[in-house]
């Protein structure tokens, strides 16, 4: 394998380039039958295919088997060849991978699914991703524009301050090393952990070298690595990416006899001057002066470049001619799977399709994407845009009944109730529009600061604003009955309002809680650090859910802890209530649900991407939302009934109802899905 390490375990060059990104220019002759002598079943993977073998590994697609794999049941599976398994340094090796792997929690990597490192033949599984390698789109596309590769760092760059964060030096950052997936949106992944190390772990082999020579840091040449070396091959990655070209690597050879390695003067000259800097400032020959990711994060800012995270971005940093090379190449990927297999489902073909949701309608809109969720009003579904749009659409057909334009962002969905749409609006106002023709009833100005997600409880309104307070205000007319003491951090979340009392929670985690009546504090609560989400409340209970893993029940009438939960991952979504079980989301991409009584938990559910959004129950059943694909599951048992892929990412939770899902994504499209056993809304 040309440019590669001898220690570079097979994964990256046989998983990305096959099982991930099959190559646009591939054969079927790529990916084979099973054999004798391969596995056919590896703990809850049945094995599908061979994707590739290498010097030290076989790639293969398996079923990840079970009723609980949500959206594609594919896995990729790396099994250690039998030869090597007692090799004590491949092993380790191989354990490194998968340590690496499980602490990003699926933090811009593959999510880790399974492992056994131990079994004869050592094995992992890994989330089936399909997408593109960005060596392949560059190969095929041409080089990518100046704008675009800014961007393209500013995606790579938080991946690397979470691997900073957890001590990890990936060591062989390169173009066929980051993938950019088939939803075409932007979101990519860094891959292959094979050579990665931890900076906290003690060394107890031989300094070798590993990496790619063409994208390595000259220090790796004689086994020096640290984080500043992944980000001199982000440097040289964005080259690659702004040329279509390697770079001559002359350092190399002086870093090898003993002679400070330098690239020429003019090394980077046909680079725009703004990405220029940014490559010298990565590629600086001592490692200690060299700009780091966070660093790099701030300087792209001041260009007016930003993460996909960041609430300014555009819907993809890919061009439009580059996006479309990524869709074509995931429709190319279909080829190359079982025959017997829907890769967009994950389910066999001859499954039934009376159980599965039909599309209804799908609406194109103008303006900017969606971070909310549709609303269901009596005239129709209101949806909102990010640049200020409102729209009414018809419920049976799409069909816009009316759009009024309000002239500020909307970034957190409306509530409904009395005939009106009260929508929260960037420009520090709460806006009631009347349903039946858009026309404005009143409007609120919260002060100098901005409100976020309202909640209507019977003749009032209650909505978080930036500097902690809750504003409680009349549904129908807009005056103020209160506003509370500002509190610990913005209240992005809905309040949660429990008979009497309002609970939030604000961003720095700290949970308050206040009267209906005139917005006092009511009761001193158990206090958990770094919440998520909005409470959840029930019969005088109420659920929380934080960063740290934990969740707890606390008495509302006592103020006393009921129970306390300590998860398995930190969470990402608040606690849902339903079917007498509480629903949590977790960074890694897991729902859980706990038995509410008691805080045990019942079941887990393993998506196919990021949890963006709460889940939704309705009638026994569980919506959820992950990337691009919305999963429906038993609430009781966590059984898949059905997955079904948008033509976006959910940010926002879909609407069900009318025995319809609505939802709304980021490439600016609302599609209404038919429930299975429901009539026309």
């Amino acid at each position: 394998m040309k440019g590669v390490s001898s220690l570079q375990l097979f994964y990256g060059d046989v998983a990305k380039s096959k099982a991930l990104s099959f190559s646009a220019g591939g054969s079927e002759e790529d990916v084979r039958g099973l054999r004798a002598g391969d596995p056919s079943q590896l703990g809850r993977f049945t094995m599908l295919a061979v994707l590739g073998a290498g010097g030290m590994a076989t790639v293969y697609l398996a079923n990840a088997s079970g009723p609980r794999t949500a959206d594609s049941m594919l896995a990729v599976v790396k099994v250690l060849r039998s030869d090597l398994s007692s090799d004590e340094y491949v092993r380790r090796l191989f354990r490194r991978e998968i340590e690496a792997l499980s602490e990003m929690d699926a933090e811009g990597t593959l999510r880790l699914l399974d492992c056994d490192p131990d079994s004869v033949p050592p094995w992992f599984a890994t989330e089936y991703v399909s997408g593109m390698d960005l060596r392949t789109l560059v190969s095929d596309h041409g080089p990518l524009n100046t704008k675009a590769v800014l961007r393209l760092a500013a995606e790579i760059a938080p991946i690397l301050v979470r691997l900073q964060t957890h001590n990890i030096v990936h060591r062989d950052l390169k173009p066929s090393n980051i993938l950019v997936l088939s939803a075409a949106d932007g979101s990519i992944r860094l891959i292959d952990f094979g050579v990665s190390r931890r900076l906290d772990q003690t060394r107890t082999w031989p300094t070798m070298r590993v990496g790619t020579d063409a994208f390595m840091a000259p220090e790796q040449t004689y086994g020096g690595a640290g984080h500043p070396s992944d980000m001199f091959a982000l440097g040289l990655t964005l080259v690659y990416a702004a040329t279509g070209a390697e770079m001559e690597r002359p350092d190399l050879e002086e870093a090898l006899v003993g002679r400070p390695p330098r690239f020429p003067a003019d090394a980077f000259n046909r680079l725009h001057a703004s990405l220029r800097d940014l490559v010298v400032e990565c590629t600086r020959p001592d490692p200690a002066h060299r700009i780091t990711a966070q660093q790099l994060l701030i300087r792209l800012a001041d260009h007016g470049v930003h993460p996909r995270e960041s609430k300014t971005r555009r819907a993809t940093w890919l061009p439009n001619t580059a996006r479309s090379q990524v869709l074509k190449h995931a429709e190319h990927t279909k080829a190359f799977m079982p025959a017997q297999w829907d890769g967009r489902t994950g389910r066999t073909r001859a499954s039934s399709d009376t159980d599965r949701p039909e599309v209804r309608w799908v609406h194109e809109l103008s303006g900017r994407a969606y971070f909310t969720s549709p609303v269901d009003v009596t005239e129709g579904i209101a949806v909102c845009s990010l640049d200020g749009s409102v729209w009414l659409l018809d419920a049976t057909d799409g069909r816009i009944l009316w759009k009024r334009d309000l002239g500020a962002r909307i970034e957190c969905t409306p509530a409904a109730g009395h005939g009106m749409l009260y929508v929260p609006c960037s420009d520090r106002t709460l806006l009631a529009l009347d349903t039946t023709d858009g026309s404005l009833r009143w409007s609120y100005t919260a002060g100098d600061s901005c409100v976020f997600t309202p909640v209507v409880a019977g003749n009032r309104v209650l909505v978080g604003a930036r500097d902690g307070a809750v504003h409680c205000l009349s549904a129908r007319t807009g005056s103020p009955f209160w506003v509370s003491d500002r509190g610990n951090g913005p209240v992005f979340d809905p309040p949660t309002v429990a008979v009497d009392r309002v609970y939030v929670s604000g961003w720095q985690g700290k949970l308050q809680s206040l009267t209906v009546h005139d917005g006092s504090g009511a009761m001193g609560l158990p206090q958990l650090q770094d919440l998520v989400g909005a409470p959840a409340g029930h019969v005088g209970t109420l659920f929380l859910a934080s960063r740290t893993g934990t969740l707890c029940a606390i008495d509302t009438r006592t103020g006393r802890e009921r129970w306390r939960s300590a998860g398995r991952a930190a969470a990402c979504t608040g606690p849902v209530l339903g079917q007498g079980m509480l629903y949590v989301g977790t960074v890694g991409g897991t729902l859980w649900a706990h038995e509410a009584r008691t805080g045990v938990a019942k079941w887990h559910l393993a998506t196919s991407g990021r949890l963006r959004c709460v889940p939704v129950h309705d009638s026994g059943t569980l919506y959820v939302g992950s990337d691009d694909a919305l999963t429906a599951v038993d609430a009781l048992t966590g059984e898949v009934h059905w997955t079904h892929r948008t033509d976006g990412t959910m940010h926002a939770p879909p609407l069900v109802a009318r025995g319809h899902a609505y939802i709304g994504t980021w490439n600016c499209t609302v599609q209404a899905l038919n429930l299975p056993g429901s009539a026309a809304p």
